[in-house]
């Protein structure tokens, strides 16, 4: 699809959007950032805008790029769609959109934690993550990926909710719950193989993108969207050109325009350059 110079609808210095995912996309599994992103990100091009665009809360986002030093001590400088979309801010953390579940659902969901107690479950709000169930495997995960959750019996679990994360390493038990969930009125997507993300229905990354990008006044300007799993496959519908790193799920490599071998010059390198050549 040919690239077209923005509009006059916004401030003319943005040529392009660079939607970010994290897990498997930014970061490694070790959650480390390749040192030439790091370069990047603390003095990211003038005319391209990056915007977050992950499953994960603006929480541990800062500090996974706070530890490596990056954006320390300020308010997040960035737009972002977080949560798979059920939360929006624009830069300086001011929140713009938020889709909780309906209460109904909230139930069935409380519900389903308990009908399977030894898989683990996280509950995030705006402001908070809660985990349900916790195990080992799911309080190490919590720790690794800089997720600061409150170990919550389901019946105790109170205030909105954005989104649900199943965490089971074991194929039968996460095969049964996402069967459990087909009857529910949610967006699911399988980000990583032990985990299964459920959203309210009709939130995904590229919805609220579309919002997002509206109240900013760049609706219109060509966006370019890397991405490593199902909750990317919108995003990459919406863009101009979608970008995946070699080690993404099958489904983000077959959607995929370009493939970005990350391990070497980092993954946001390339994609810049591309973009530039493009515009």
């Amino acid at each position: 699809m040919p690239i077209t110079i923005p509009s006059s609808s916004h401030p003319p210095q943005i040529a392009a959007i660079l939607c970010l995912d994290f897990d498997g996309t930014l970061i490694d599994e070790q959650v480390h950032i390749h040192p030439k992103d790091v370069t990047i990100l603390s003095d990211f091009p003038d005319a391209i805008l990056p915007v977050i665009t992950t499953g994960r809360d603006l929480r541990s986002v800062k500090s996974i790029l706070q530890a490596h030093g990056i954006y320390q001590g300020i308010l997040f400088p960035l737009p972002g769609v977080f949560m798979n979309g059920g939360v929006a801010y624009r830069p300086g953390e001011q929140v713009c959109f938020v889709q909780a579940f309906p209460a109904e659902s909230h139930a069935a969901l409380v519900d389903l934690a308990q009908a399977f107690p030894n898989t683990a479950f996280t509950f995030f709000g705006v402001d908070s993550v809660h985990l349900v169930n916790p195990s080992s495997f799911a309080r190490n995960l919590m720790k690794a990926h800089h997720l600061d959750a409150q170990e919550t019996r389901p019946t105790d679990l109170s205030g909105e909710i954005i989104k649900v994360m199943v965490l089971e390493p074991e194929r039968s038990p996460m095969r049964n719950i996402k069967h459990y969930t087909q009857s529910l009125p949610a967006t699911t997507a399988t980000s990583l193989p032990y985990a299964f993300e459920i959203n309210p229905p009709g939130i995904t990354k590229a919805a609220t993108l579309t919002h997002l990008l509206e109240t900013l006044h760049l609706n219109g300007c060509p966006i370019f969207a890397v991405g490593d799993a199902e909750n990317d496959l919108p995003l990459f519908q919406l863009a101009h050109t979608s970008f995946a790193p070699t080690t993404a799920h099958p489904k983000a490599l077959e959607s995929a325009n370009y493939l970005v071998k990350r391990n070497q010059d980092g993954l946001i390198g390339p994609i810049l350059e591309h973009i530039s050549s493009q515009l």
